[in-house]
């Protein structure tokens, strides 16, 4: 792992344990560090996506220690939009340990399979893979964002529920909140990923001629777009708790 990255993880385990901790406890010294911390993380793993992209002289998205590490990136801007919109110190409890996971994840599997730069960035719509493959992990963060906010809302429907006002209770944000993010956060990220899948599709055309190359990607895609999709679809009709558990069930799936 280069020193950028162990200067990011370093920033995001950190700040992971204090949001746990600040969810836990309720303490403002926690949430300070868990803001600093995750502050000069996310800037260290910046400079590292840089860094590599301007060593390797390629986007940063061709092995699959980057495409994980750049989910992890994206996840934090994602966090970051949230949490500057909403009020919701709870939600990097249940983030920030997956972000820090996710760099890990990307060290682990350094070295793995990885996609030819040069024949994916032949043609004249190349331009096209780096703008297809990053609305593709934002959209897959969003979604992830997503049902984070339906466990809550869940987690928090069942304390009141069973009349429980103890800790848990008053850490979580408020159902209205929660249904909003994920609401939003579902719509958002269903965009994300049709300009995604629409991109790709020219991309693709312009470089191979073809559309579909019957490539498990490209399924996993396009089943992906269609679940949520249907997901949308009934969230029109449903809010609550029926919308969280289509926000569980579709990420699941």
């Amino acid at each position: 792992m280069k020193p950028f990255l162990y200067a990011a993880l370093a920033g995001y385990m950190v700040a992971a344990i204090h949001a746990v901790l600040a969810f836990v406890n309720k303490r403002r010294a926690a949430e300070r560090i868990t803001f600093y911390s995750l502050a000069g993380g996310f800037t260290a793993h910046t400079l590292a996506i840089i860094i590599d992209w301007v060593q390797d002289g390629h986007y940063p998205l061709f092995h699959l220690h980057e495409t994980i590490s750049f989910l992890a990136w994206t996840l934090v801007v994602v966090y970051c939009v949230v949490a500057s919109r909403h009020a919701v110190q709870a939600l990097g409890a249940f983030l920030l340990p997956v972000i820090s996971l996710l760099v890990i994840a990307s060290n682990i599997v350094r070295g793995s399979s990885s996609l030819d730069a040069n024949r994916v960035t032949d043609g004249s719509a190349a331009w096209l893979f780096p703008v297809h493959t990053t609305l593709l992990l934002f959209a897959y963060a969003t979604f992830f964002v997503a049902f984070a906010a339906s466990v809550m809302y869940l987690w928090q429907e069942r304390e009141l529920r069973l009349k429980r006002f103890g800790a848990v209770y008053h850490r979580l944000p408020s159902l209205t909140t929660v249904d909003d993010i994920g609401s939003t956060a579902a719509s958002i990220g269903f965009t994300l990923l049709t300009l995604g899948i629409v991109t790709g599709i020219i991309w693709s055309q312009a470089r191979s001629g073809r559309v579909w190359h019957n490539d498990p990607i490209e399924f996993f895609a396009l089943l992906t777009w269609v679940l949520y999709l249907t997901l949308l679809h009934y969230r029109v009709q449903w809010r609550g708790r029926k919308a969280a558990w289509l926000g569980v069930a579709g990420f699941a799936l």
